[in-house]
């Protein structure tokens, strides 16, 4: 029999097509009714949290008590707005994945990374839902009732196993549709499945067996981890994921397709470690982040980002290139609001990039500005890196987060300074750019007055944290409720129907975050058994007993590290091993050493070729990464200097803020 040039060749059956498309339909009918209940549950409990919070701050200065119990129930709302956060970025496609291997080389090269990362996910769901499960039903669980409401422990314990389930509902849904598709093509998608999943199984059993070698050498079994860590990395395993995969693997597995690491008998213990991190203690501080992101999607949603916009333009845009001008004096200010680089760079993005492009300037360039700016968040005085540092390292090496917060003011000023001075060069650079007049100072006047409720916002956080009344969750709950406010009754710029997908968008950003934590203390944990505090403090000694020298060293290590790891888990895995010998072993102050290491890290953020602020901005302001990887490169040489100053000027003239807090 021949065949027309019509007729498709290798064609499947139209049974295995509409059983596959059956298939996909029923998966996607259950998955869109876990978006539903996860978009309202996000805003049920993201609106708990922040009325316990808010609540509690009432009742304590207004009417003399506290409310019982308040805390708590903001820290069980917290953990169901993350896990329900999580599962929506799951579906969204908001987790962040690197594609350096998978989405490059030959298509059969491609296929099989791919699939060697989807199959290290999908023998992680199937774990963790049946772990997860097993916690939610008392296994390793705090028994009976809760201290302060009485409620049974199954109810916030759960929320882990249901957020693990709707994970896996979207991740099947999406792979019943990749079968159709393949289904589709006939001979060459069963080839390329079958292809695929072969190249998959070698890749594995390449990483087995590089991890065997390794192991079986005598060298360290975190030396195995690493290779894991960087291979399931550059694969394309969801960072959120990978952590817990690397966390799991490491310490609570007796053994890992016969390779031993870290093994301890109770396999419910990284479960059970991650959601107290989260929350499950009833006291969680790091509600704070909730919070914040709160004050920053309502920013954004409600246009009071473009007040703080129209201030600085009215400042510095008449200058020659100023709407640069304007991104930096605009980052500055922001950073006092959101406290986070991705938050600054999703506000500033979509406003100044084609602002500068009307201006004069490549796509790109713009990009590479708002990106390199953006980074001041984290350094400003509302930074949530430095509650997470203040947080998890106590002891003789902890410092207050007060302190911490201020110790970031010097340091912002100089990246204000230095990128100005880039964007100066840039702009000489480019003769086609030419000065504005100056808009006037009643054109200042009156978009400082529209501004000005705005900036009001950092004073009540900042005020609230400095004078003891509140403490930094209450401070976020307080700014949030009053951001609110003005963009619903002041301003009139947001509309109540649309406060639920505000208040959606700030959880998916929470959970994410959180979600990095939770893991991130679990490979912490497993180095704390395991003694790395001794290893680090015999290694980083023995190098050196000159604190300047130990400092290039620190410097060196945490910016390798960074190329790999998020600064927020960073942060929370390394701070509590490298303060101790920081602040006891050679002198440092613990502020000083807290500002270092949190402005180190941050840099990974814009920092080729997986820095994630370079893949937001690439994906806002649709410019490539690699190319926003070479243009980003003078504001990363700036930053690299600002760190040096901040790492060998005299603590006293880097904390002279904090100091006199003190």
């Amino acid at each position: 029999m021949t065949t027309t040039a019509h007729e498709p060749v290798g064609v499947p059956p139209p049974t295995t097509v509409a059983v596959l498309a059956g298939v996909e339909r029923w998966l996607g009918v259950y998955s869109q009714a876990a978006v539903r209940i996860a978009s309202v549950g996000a805003v049920i409990s993201a609106t708990i949290a922040l009325l316990a919070v808010v609540g509690n701050v009432f009742t304590r200065q207004v009417l003399g008590f506290s409310i019982f119990g308040a805390n708590e129930l903001a820290s069980f709302a917290f953990l169901w707005t993350i896990w329900m956060g999580v599962s929506l970025a799951v579906k969204r496609g908001a987790v962040t994945v690197i594609t350096l291997l998978s989405h490059h080389g030959p298509a059969l090269w491609q296929r099989s990374v791919r699939t060697f990362s989807a199959l290290s996910l999908a023998v992680f769901l199937a774990y963790a839902c049946y772990r997860s499960t097993e916690f939610a039903l008392g296994r390793g669980a705090p028994a009976g009732v809760t201290s302060a409401l009485e409620i049974p422990w199954f109810y916030p314990v759960v929320s882990m196993a249901v957020g693990f389930y709707f994970i896996t509902l979207h991740y099947l849904h999406a792979v019943a549709g990749e079968a159709r598709v393949a289904a589709l093509r006939g001979r060459v998608g069963l080839y390329e499945a079958a292809t695929g999943l072969a190249g998959g199984l070698v890749v594995g059993a390449a990483v087995w067996l590089a991890l065997w070698t390794v192991l079986t050498l005598g060298a360290a079994p975190l030396v195995a981890l690493g290779i894991l860590f960087v291979a399931l990395t550059l694969a394309g395993t969801p960072i959120v994921f990978m952590l817990a995969i690397v966390g799991i693997i490491a310490m609570f597995s007796p053994s890992f397709l016969g390779l031993t690491f870290y093994p301890t008998v109770d396999p419910i213990t990284p479960f059970f470690q991650s959601q107290s991190t989260m929350g499950l203690s009833g006291g969680s501080e790091l509600l704070v982040i909730l919070m914040f992101l709160i004050v920053a999607e309502v920013m954004n949603a409600s246009g009071l980002s473009t007040r703080l916009i129209a201030f600085a333009a009215s400042l510095v845009a008449h200058l020659r290139g100023g709407m640069a001008y304007v991104c930096q004096l605009t980052s500055a200010v922001v950073s006092g609001i959101s406290g986070s680089a991705q938050a600054d760079a999703a506000i500033m993005t979509p406003l100044l990039v084609p602002a500068m492009e009307r201006e004069g300037y490549r796509r790109d360039v713009a990009a590479a500005v708002v990106a390199g700016a953006s980074i001041k968040g984290p350094i400003g005085p509302l930074s949530i890196m430095f509650i997470v540092y203040g947080i998890v390292v106590q002891g003789p090496a902890g410092a207050s987060i007060s302190a911490l917060l201020l110790s970031g003011v010097v340091a912002e000023l100089l990246l204000l300074i230095f990128q100005a001075a880039t964007v100066y060069v840039v702009v000489r650079r480019m003769d086609f750019l030419v000065p504005r007049p100056f808009a006037g100072w009643r054109v200042v006047g009156r978009t400082g007055l529209d501004a000005l409720p705005v900036l009001a916002i950092p004073v009540v956080i900042l005020g609230g944290i400095f004078t003891g009344v509140f403490t930094p969750s209450e401070s976020g709950a307080i700014a949030a409720l009053v951001t609110i406010g003005l963009a619903l009754f002041w301003y009139a710029s947001l509309s109540p129907l649309q406060l639920p997908a505000v208040i959606i968008a700030a959880a998916v950003e929470t959970g994410i975050v959180m979600l990095l934590l939770g893991d991130s203390s679990i490979l912490a944990k497993a180095l704390f058994i395991n003694g790395f505090g001794t290893d680090v403090q015999e290694f980083l000694t023995g190098i050196t007993d000159n604190k300047y020298v130990f400092l290039l060293v620190v410097n060196v290590l945490l910016l390798a590290v960074g190329i790999f790891i998020e600064p927020l888990p960073a942060v929370y895995i390394l701070a509590p091993f490298l303060a101790p010998v920081a602040v006891l072993e050679y002198g440092i102050d613990p502020v000083h050493f807290g500002l270092i290491m949190v402005f180190n890290l941050v840099l990974a953020l814009i920092h080729p070729p997986i820095g994630l602020v370079i893949f937001l901005v690439s994906s806002i302001a649709k410019v490539s990464v690699e190319r926003l990887s070479v243009m980003i490169l003078p504001w990363l040489a700036v930053s690299l200097l600002v760190l040096f100053l901040i790492t060998y000027l005299p603590s006293e003239a880097v904390l002279v803020l904090s100091n006199l807090l003190e």
